[in-house]
């Protein structure tokens, strides 16, 4: 399926298991009531409170704090860009716009991934929801319950 110039991914979501800390990954093609740790086999069960296909609560834990960024592996960023500072003195430069073009023509391509601020679970191929923004500290402090030493 195409939507908004933009190829619609299978919907998933990725979270870590609470008993083993193994990533735990499930396909909701059809709609999934709970999931299974393949590691431990702990049963976790799953929220289905989407709207329209929107993702309105984490499906995991059911928080309605939910923020949205593009959905890239951060250190194959970080690795283009380190590379391209290593190779911009012989390539008088040229290293680093090439690394900007790759880094403007996956933003355009890739789609985003929707993150929960309590148990940090990933919800991808869902239509973006409006009501979420880029990830803000201040909500992911408020949400984070444990105490911080100083």
């Amino acid at each position: 399926m195409i939507g908004r110039g933009r190829v619609l991914r299978r919907k998933t979501l990725a979270f870590v298991c609470e008993q083993c800390d193994a990533e735990v990954y499930a396909a909701l093609d059809p709609p999934a009531a709970e999931v299974v740790c393949s590691k431990c086999g702990r049963v976790q069960a799953l929220r289905s409170e989407a709207t329209a296909g929107v993702v309105d609560r984490c499906l995991r834990c059911g928080i309605d704090r939910l923020y949205v960024q593009k959905d890239f592996n951060r250190k194959i960023g970080l690795g283009v860009f380190v590379v391209a500072a290593v190779l911009s003195v012989p390539t008088w430069g040229l290293s680093l716009v090439v690394a900007t073009v790759v880094d403007l023509a996956l933003y355009a391509v890739l789609g985003d991934v929707t993150l929960c601020y309590g148990c940090g679970a990933q919800h991808r191929g869902f239509p973006r929801n409006p009501a979420h923004g880029p990830f803000d500290l201040h909500v992911a402090e408020a949400v984070d319950h444990e105490p911080r030493t100083v």
